[in-house]
């Protein structure tokens, strides 16, 4: 993936606060959902970037559970590149969790990148401490407008994309022959 086709993303969702932003991006093309946080100070500019991505089954959960301003239990999502930064193993570690009743802002979603060790057949696990590591604490409301917005996106896409999905290959599937009340499979091509 090239950094064009990063910067080309639609971006479902933003929440930007004093010292972090979160951009939630369409990644769908490779079954996924891109989480890219930046940190910064005002008037210095940005500090570190991280980004995570998110498999499409854990972001339908994690998106309706945060639709409805919970998270019934902490989510930890361990990814990684096995030709991350100069061609060394990188891990991606994606939490989030819920610190409980009389928080501001009880909802943290946090990202961190580190070195990584490749496990089994192309698994990343960490390996040491983390070179960047980016929190962003949100509100019970941020949280269901975030859950919302990639609820509503993600069903979107799905309506769009139900045909191509579901559309056999040309040369192969199968035909169907109503016979009286049943339907008989006549054929695969």
């Amino acid at each position: 993936m090239t950094e064009a086709t990063h910067n080309q993303r639609y971006r479902i969702y933003s929440q930007i606060t004093r010292s972090a932003i979160l951009h939630l991006e369409d990644a769908l093309d490779i079954g996924k959902v891109r989480l890219f946080l930046l940190s910064y100070r005002r008037g210095q500019g940005a500090r570190a970037t991280v980004d995570h991505y998110l498999d499409l089954a854990d972001a339908r959960v994690l998106a309706a559970d945060l639709a409805q301003g919970r998270l019934p239990e902490r989510f930890i999502d361990y990814k990684g590149s096995p030709q991350g930064r100069e061609g060394k193993p990188l891990s991606r570690v994606l939490k989030l969790d819920d610190r409980g009743e009389g928080q501001r802002a009880p909802i943290v979603l946090q990202v961190s990148h580190g070195p990584g060790q490749v496990v089994g057949e192309g698994a990343i696990k960490p390996a040491g401490k983390a070179d960047a590591e980016i929190a962003i604490l949100l509100t019970r409301w941020q949280a269901r407008r975030l859950g919302h917005a990639l609820l509503a996106h993600l069903q979107a896409w799905e309506v769009v994309t139900f045909r191509r999905r579901t559309t056999p290959e040309p040369g192969g599937g199968y035909r169907l022959r109503e016979e009286g009340p049943e339907w008989v499979v006549e054929d695969f091509l």
